[in-house]
């Protein structure tokens, strides 16, 4: 399996299309509906990627990490 993919967006149809096109490709894919539940999520499983909206993304508190 490639990657695992977390998935945050509150329309919930939004987050099928997407999990159906990425796992298609191979992904693992986990969805949360907030921030909160993604902040959960990928302190308890392996997450590689994250897509969010852009609102969900605090850019001035994240430092940039190296992998």
């Amino acid at each position: 399996m490639k990657a695992q993919i977390l998935i945050i967006d509150d329309n919930t149809g939004e987050l099928k299309k997407l999990r159906e096109i990425l796992a298609s490709y191979g992904y693992g894919i986990l969805t949360a509906t907030d921030p909160v539940i993604a902040e959960q999520i990928s302190k308890k499983l392996p997450v590689k990627y994250v897509l969010s909206k852009k609102e969900y993304v605090n850019f001035s508190e994240k430092e940039p990490t190296k992998s």
